[in-house]
């Protein structure tokens, strides 16, 4: 009798964790991160902008024109560790290496914290499961500014209240001196 795929793969797969017998097998792969560049579909999807007569020549002589400086920032990048996994990170703009750090800190700890809770799960699924936690912990820090913003409102309106309820009515002298329009005339 032949064996099939399925046989030889299901003794590989984390649904049949507990039920092997004996020490670990190897994995069968090891994987890596190598791309380290933008992603190649924006070229493929989208389609190029016809370019003007004065661009051809630019391009043709080896000049870089303008626009394609605006879309060549230099972007910083960073190496990471994430749930013991480099990733290079790259930024444009004013982010500064600091912040990616504190960013690809803050993933690992939810990754790992993920982990400690469900140490038998494959790496995608805990990597699913931190998205899951990031979002929960987002909406809710969401749902405290918008209190925080409706009590801050709530505070300027009745202080607003109680200074116009605390100022003084004006003397007899202050109401001839001032004019039409309700300020004081020099």
């Amino acid at each position: 009798m032949k064996k099939t795929n399925t046989s030889i793969l299901g003794k590989y797969s984390d649904t049949n964790l507990g039920k092997r017998k004996g020490k670990d097998v190897p994995p069968m792969v090891s994987y890596e991160q190598r791309f380290k560049g933008e992603s190649m579909a924006k070229g493929v999807t989208e389609p190029a902008k016809p370019m003007t007569l004065d661009e051809k020549i630019a391009r043709k002589n080896g000049d870089k024109t303008s626009e394609e400086d605006k879309e060549d920032p230099v972007a910083k990048r960073v190496s990471v560790s994430i749930g013991d996994n480099t990733y290079l990170l790259g930024a444009n703009g004013d982010v500064s290496e600091a912040r990616i750090r504190k960013v690809a800190a803050l993933a690992d700890e939810i990754y790992k914290e993920t982990k400690e809770n469900n140490p038998y799960i494959a790496t995608n699924k805990t990597a699913i499961l931190s998205l899951i936690e990031c979002c929960d912990r987002y909406l809710t820090l969401k749902d405290q500014l918008s209190d925080m913003r409706t009590e801050l409102m709530y505070y300027k309106q009745k202080d607003q209240y109680n200074e116009e309820k605390t100022r003084p009515e004006p003397t007899p002298m202050e109401k001839l001196s001032m004019g039409a329009d309700g300020d004081i005339n020099d």
